[in-house]
């Protein structure tokens, strides 16, 4: 009886593991709903209390918004242009071996009908009164069957290799075509991220004039600050309740972590920004469209526009441990998405209003600011 019970016991287990892991997986994506409907009630919020900048700033964001969506159809045009070349290098390849292989079986073919011509129609009966030995006769007409045989594989292999010949060519002309309407639309689309990088250009401009005095600069520095601090103190909190990570806690980590992309750093954790304002991260000068990485393992908790940080990710580790990515050209993770450590999360852009490409990167601790020096692995 057990030997029966046993399967059916275990195959109930796995039944109701299964059930568990589900539910487990819908209860994490309400949090996440939860939790994103909340940050937009409070961006709202914080919205609201803005100044007469506001609608410079929500129109720096259209533009930067529009920028984001353009590079990231050219990133995908690069990226099939690349394909399809690789596709037309294996197809000539291919063309190239089937019209060597096409002039050998001509060859092969053109011996065949000579030696078949020559013998003529009456091909078996010559080979049969040739035969000084009547016991010979089964074994020539058997080889007679082969020789036939081997002649007609030969033809069927020439018929073959010109019909994928015939196909790799049609293949070569179908890839060529997506490949120039890939390049028209990619000049297109470079024309159109030409003329919204200059409407952002007149924006920021715009921005520049409407601050004035640095005391209002520094104003508005702080209001996008203190935003960011609102958002990751409800990102702080809404972590608890999230599963973490299942990898190498991030304490343990400490000093051997990637670094977020491949450049120098230009501002300093603690260094002052303006008056009493100081940097709580880095500030990495890096080319734009660059790759940033994941520093470690974890989940995207937040993926979105923030005034004054441009398109921001932030990713949560587990230990109530967050790392934050800003000013990035393109954000290639949605919130509730898992990530490994080193995987391409984004691209370094300028959004939020710099002037030169660089990311900004932070590391979070029970929403305490950490030294990403003390982090990542030493250059």
């Amino acid at each position: 009886m057990w030997r029966i019970l046993l399967p059916l016991t275990l195959a109930l287990a796995c039944s109701l593991a299964l059930g568990d892991d589900k539910a487990r997986e819908k209860r994490e994506e309400a949090k996440l709903r939860a939790l994103e409907q909340d940050i937009k009630a409070l961006r709202e919020t914080l919205d609201k209390r803005g100044g007469e900048r506001r609608d410079l700033a929500a129109e720096l964001k259209e533009h930067e918004l529009a920028v984001s969506a353009i590079n990231q159809k050219i990133t995908a045009l690069d990226a099939s242009i690349a394909r399809l070349n690789d596709e037309l290098v294996a197809l000539d390849d291919r063309k190239a071996a089937l019209v060597e292989q096409r002039r050998a079986q001509e060859a092969l073919i053109a011996r065949e009908v000579e030696a078949a011509f020559r013998l003529g129609r009456a091909e078996p009966l010559k080979l049969l009164l040739n035969q000084e030995q009547p016991d010979h006769l089964t074994r020539t007409l058997r080889y007679y069957q082969y020789f036939v045989a081997a002649r007609s594989a030969k033809i069927a292999d020439f018929k073959a290799t010109l019909a994928e010949l015939a196909a790799v060519e049609n293949a070569i002309a179908t890839r060529q075509d997506a490949l120039a309407t890939d390049r028209g639309q990619l000049d297109i689309e470079k024309a159109e991220l030409a003329a919204r990088s200059e409407e952002r250009r007149q924006v920021l401009a715009a921005l520049d004039r409407e601050l004035g005095s640095e005391q209002a600069r520094l104003a508005e520095m702080d209001s996008q600050r203190r935003e960011l601090e609102a958002i990751l103190a409800r990102l702080q909190e809404a972590i608890q309740d999230l599963a973490a990570p299942s990898s190498d806690p991030f304490p343990k980590l400490r000093g051997k972590l990637p670094w977020p992309a491949a450049g120098k750093v230009v501002k300093g954790y603690g260094a002052m920004r303006a008056q009493n304002l100081p940097w709580k991260g880095w500030l990495i000068a890096a080319d734009e469209g660059a790759a940033v990485t994941a520093v470690h393992n974890g989940r995207v908790v937040f993926s979105d526009y923030l005034r004054g940080h441009g398109l921001v990710l932030i990713v949560d580790h587990g230990n109530n441990y967050l790392s934050l990515y800003a000013h990035n050209q393109v954000l290639l993770k949605e919130l509730g998405e898992w990530v490994r450590a080193g995987e391409k999360i984004a691209q370094v852009g300028k959004s939020g209003g710099l002037e030169d490409s660089a990311l900004y990167f932070e590391i979070r601790h029970n929403g305490q600011p950490q030294d990403p020096r003390n982090w990542l692995t030493r250059r």
